[in-house]
Formats: C-alpha cells, sequence, structure tokens
C-alpha cells in the first residue's frame, strides 16, 4: 500500500503584463469563440427582433372662448375629470377588443391566432398604447393637454389607430359633454321645481300661521305692550272721570233738594191782596219770562251750531227753554182776565215772588237735565271702560301667548329663508347649467382640439441594433474573458521560466522547448482552422440570413 503524499499549499506569484499575454495567446480561442458567437446571436436576434414604430398625436384643452367672470357655467374646471373618463373608457377591454377586430385595422393577427382576443387586448394591446400628459417647453401645458402614444410593428396601421383614437376621443367628448349639459339642465330643472314647490308651502305655512295668530307676531309684541300701557291708562281716567261724574251727580241732587225747599217756601208766599184802579196793564214778569226764553233759544242755537241735536248740553238747554215757556203760559192765562175802571180789590201774584219761584223752577229744570246728562256721560264712560277692559284683556293675552307663538313664527322664517336661498342658489345654478348647454350648442364652451396631428413614423424606435449587437458582442467576450480566466485559475501546470524560478527557487541553467511530431501539429493546426472556418461561414450565413429577412423578407410582409 502507497504511503500516502503530503501536499503544501503554495500561494500564486502576482501576474504581470507578459503573463497576461501568454493567458490571452494560450487561451484566444476560449475568448474569440463566445465573443464570435455573441455576435452571431445578437445580429439574428436584432434583426430578427420585428420593428416597433410609435406614433403619436398630441390634444389640448381649449378653454371656452367666453369668459367666465361674463357667462359662468355649471361644469367650468370639469374637463380633467372628463378626459380621465374617456381615457378609461376607449381604453376599456371591451373598446380594444372592438379596435383590434375592426377590419381596416385588423391588429395582432399572430398574436390572436396563439391567445384569445381578450388576452391580447389585456396583456398585448394595453401594454403599446398609452395616454401621457403632453410635455413642452410652455410651463403648465401637460395640465392642459396629453399626447396618444401607440407602438406597433406596422407604422401605416400605427397611424391609423391613433387617428381613431383621436377620433374617438373628439366624438366621445362632445357626446359626453352634451349629455352631461342636458342631463345637468334638467337635474336642475327638478330640483328648481321641488325648491320652488318647497318655497310656496312655506310661504302657505307662514301665511295661515300669521292669519290665525294675527296681533301676536313678534312685530305686534311692542304694540301690544303699548296697547296695554295705554289702556290701562285709559281705564285709570274713565274710572277718574266716573268718579267725578257720580261726585257731580251727588252735589246736583243736593242741589236740587234745597231747590224743591225753596219752591215749596216761595210758593207760599206768592199771592198777595191789593187794591188797584182798573187798567189794563202787562205783567211785569211776563216781560222778563219773554226775555228769558228769547237768550235760552239763541244760546240753544248756538250750541246747535256746535253740537249734534242729541247732545246732553243740547238738551238740557231745549228742557229749560220748555220749562220758561210753561211758567210764561201759567202767568198768562193768570193775568188773562179783563179789568174794570174804578177801584178794585182782587188777589194778585207777588212778581217778586213769581220771578223767584220762577226762576227755581228754571233752575231745577236745569239741574235735572244736569243730571240726566251726567247719568248719560256715566253710561257713556262704563260702555268705554267695558271696552276697555276688553281691549286691555285681548292685548294682554296676546303678550301672554308671544313667546310660544314668537319661537313658531321664527322657526316659520327661518324655514322660508332657508327655502329662498336654496330655490335662489339651485335657480342661479339652472341658470347657469342652461348656458352650458346653449354654450356646448354653440362650441362656445371648453372643447378638446387637436394639437399635433397623427403622422406616419419613418424609423423605428426599437430595436436598436446597433445597440443589440454590441451589447451580445461584449456579453460574448466578458464570456470568453471569464471561461479564459476559469480555464487559468484551474491550471496549476508551470507555464515559463519564472513559474518555475518563483515555485522551486532553484537555478535554471537552460530551457529545452516542447518538442511535438511535425504531422500531428499540422493536424490539429488543420482541424482548428478547420472548425474556425466552419464557425465563421455558419455565423457569416446565419447573419446574412437575418439581415436579409430584416430588409427583404419582413418588409415585404
Amino acid at each position: 500500500m502507497a504511503a500516502p503524499q503530503n501536499f503544501v499549499s503554495v500561494s500564486r506569484r502576482p501576474p504581470d503584463v507578459e503573463d497576461y499575454i501568454d493567458i490571452l495567446r494560450r487561451y484566444r480561442s476560449w475568448i474569440i469563440g463566445p465573443t464570435f458567437a455573441g455576435l452571431v446571436v445578437s445580429v439574428v436576434v436584432a434583426y430578427f427582433w420585428p420593428d416597433m414604430y410609435v406614433c403619436t398625436a398630441a390634444m389640448q384643452i381649449k378653454p371656452s372662448s367666453v369668459s367666465n367672470t361674463l357667462m359662468p357655467t355649471a361644469m367650468t374646471g370639469q374637463m380633467q375629470q372628463r378626459l380621465q373618463q374617456l381615457g378609461l373608457e376607449i381604453l376599456g377591454r371591451d373598446n380594444l377588443i372592438t379596435l383590434i377586430q375592426m377590419p381596416r385595422l385588423d391588429l395582432y393577427k399572430k398574436e390572436r391566432a396563439r391567445y384569445s382576443v381578450e388576452d391580447v387586448a389585456e396583456d398585448t394591446f394595453r401594454k403599446n398604447v398609452h395616454i401621457v400628459p403632453y410635455e413642452s417647453d410652455n410651463a403648465g401645458s401637460g395640465a392642459q393637454a396629453f399626447r396618444i402614444i401607440f407602438e406597433y410593428p406596422d407604422r401605416v396601421k400605427a397611424r391609423q389607430l391613433v387617428v381613431e383614437l383621436v377620433s374617438e376621443f373628439q366624438s366621445k367628448e362632445d357626446n359626453l359633454q352634451s349629455a352631461n349639459a342636458s342631463s345637468t339642465s334638467i337635474l336642475f330643472d327638478d330640483l328648481v321645481k321641488n325648491a320652488k314647490d318647497k318655497v310656496e308651502k312655506t310661504q302657505n305655512d307662514l301665511a295661515t300661521f300669521t292669519s290665525e295668530n294675527q296681533g301676536r307676531l313678534p312685530e305686534n309684541f311692542v304694540a301690544n305692550t303699548m296697547m296695554v300701557q295705554t289702556r290701562q291708562a285709559a281705564i285709570s281716567q274713565v274710572n277718574q272721570q266716573i268718579g267725578q261724574e257720580k261726585q257731580k251727580q251727588a252735589l246736583l241732587e243736593s242741589a236740587l233738594s234745597n231747590n224743591k225747599n225753596l219752591q215749596s217756601q216761595t210758593e207760599a208766599n206768592l199771592q198777595s191782596t191789593v187794591t188797584t184802579q182798573n187798567q189794563t196793564v202787562k205783567n211785569t214778569n211776563l216781560i222778563n219770562l219773554e226775555s228769558q226764553i228769547s237768550a235760552k233759544k239763541a244760546e240753544c242755537v248756538g250750541m246747535l251750531r256746535r253740537y249734534q241735536p242729541d247732545f246732553p248740553d243740547v238738551l238740557a238747554c231745549n228742557d229749560a227753554v220748555r220749562s220758561l215757556e210753561e211758567t210764561r203760559d201759567t202767568i198768562a192765562k193768570a193775568d188773562s182776565g179783563g179789568a174794570q175802571p174804578g177801584n178794585t180789590v182782587r188777589t194778585v201774584t207777588n212778581p217778586q215772588v213769581a220771578q223767584q219761584l220762577t226762576q227755581l223752577k228754571a233752575d231745577e229744570n236745569n239741574i235735572n237735565g244736569q243730571i240726566r246728562v251726567s247719568v248719560m256721560q256715566v253710561g257713556v264712560f262704563e260702555r268705554q271702560l267695558d271696552q276697555l277692559n276688553k281691549e286691555l284683556k285681548e292685548a294682554q293675552d296676546k303678550i301672554a301667548a308671544s313667546p310660544q307663538i314668537i319661537q313658531q313664527y321664527n322657526a316659520l322664517q327661518q324655514d322660508l329663508r332657508m327655502a329662498n336661498d336654496e330655490y335662489t342658489g339651485l335657480t342661479t345654478k339652472k341658470e347657469a347649467a342652461g348656458t352650458q348647454q346653449q354654450m356646448e350648442e354653440h362650441r362656445a364652451g371648453e372643447t378638446l382640439e387637436i394639437l399635433e396631428n397623427a403622422i406616419l413614423p419613418e424609423k423605428p424606435v426599437s430595436p436598436i441594433r446597433g445597440a443589440i449587437v454590441g451589447i451580445g458582442t461584449m456579453i460574448g467576450l466578458v464570456l470568453g474573458v471569464a471561461l479564459a480566466g476559469a480555464k487559468e485559475v484551474k491550471n496549476t501546470t508551470l507555464k515559463n521560466l519564472k513559474d518555475v524560478r518563483a515555485y522551486t527557487n532553484l537555478p535554471v541553467l537552460s530551457s529545452i522547448p516542447l518538442l511535438e511530431n511535425a504531422l500531428l501539429v499540422r493536424r490539429k493546426r488543420r482541424l482548428a482552422w478547420l472548425a474556425w472556418s466552419s464557425a465563421v461561414i455558419v455565423g457569416s450565413v446565419v447573419m446574412t440570413f437575418a439581415v436579409y429577412y430584416h430588409y427583404y423578407i419582413a418588409q415585404a410582409v
């Protein structure tokens, strides 16, 4: 059994430039092979990769041609929301499927042969069509414009699709604006009608409440308070007047009693016996009574000029006139008998006493008239007092009921104000909605217009073949260098004199080159050249076919 060998681990010496050159020379096939393979693969990929053309169009939001200060609308500033809605609708799966299957477009035929049209619309079409904000040097333009971008191998169909999308945006936006304006106008018509009905109902409720509570409303509170105070003062004054009249009646009744006593005494001294010569004499008392009657009638006529015939003072004056006339008639009857000449003894009335009696009767009539007038005045005052007490009670009842009435009245007033405010606001919005509808009909509102038309793309945007070839070649080169490095790391043999000196620490006297059979060497070289030639030819043919396919076959298709 062989003894186990002991190995000593020795670290590699650091390589220099000459070592790197030797490595490249030794492993040049390992580097060139992957590099050439990367070139061939990248050329094939680059030229078999179909061209992708990008067609774009830009659309902008044109502001309203009428200033909002002159004609405010109900939907100003909603274009962005409408565009988002349109974008979701146009890029929806159903609409994408419709676009794919349009006869004049007929998109993604190869993909549809392999997958369902729904999957093509979701996985392929949606990735190739984009709606992005418009970017330009003008600040803020991205908020007012957007781009429609579509990427497709056929540049003609790419442009056709973008034109179709632009047309859909315009038509759908017009329809959407018209529908929104019409529906908004109809909505506000209904809202305004409901608000008007609410206002009318509130007005009717308020009118009914006002008519049922006349005099109890808030605006009547001060008047009711003043009425209470006025009626209380008037009642106090009337009570005072009634007291004065009753006191006056007591005084008049006392004066009437005294007058009657004086009349009784005067009547006892009225007749006296005298002897006179017969002659025709007119009683002096009649003359005085005639004067009093004339004066009293003149006084009554003066009162009639100032008062009505049924006024108490006028009635009293007329009673006094009648009393004086009765006295006059009585005296005239007493003196109506004829007298004969000569001396005659007769009983006569004392003129002074008769005059005094007449005056007392006139005073009695006057006192009775004043008493009747006072009684009538007391009746008037009592009727006024009853009316004042009734009005006072009504005013007090109104004041007592005012708090609850005021609360209900204020609530109805608040409801009416709110209903009027709502009606006014909705009316304004209705007018704005009508204005918006008219602006849409006259194309005077915000509109969606084409900023940049879709043009036929001239050059494809992908693939970038030079970059693909360069990257593929670099990847092959890096892979070859990595393989060469791996081979070098794995190879632990001594390659040159530097390795011998470094790892053995022995002096090197001379070196003998490797001696190989010339026939074997030539055979190896022929095989290597054959392999390389075949690889180069095959790779060149493959690359040539890829280029030919791209420029002739693919373009023809």
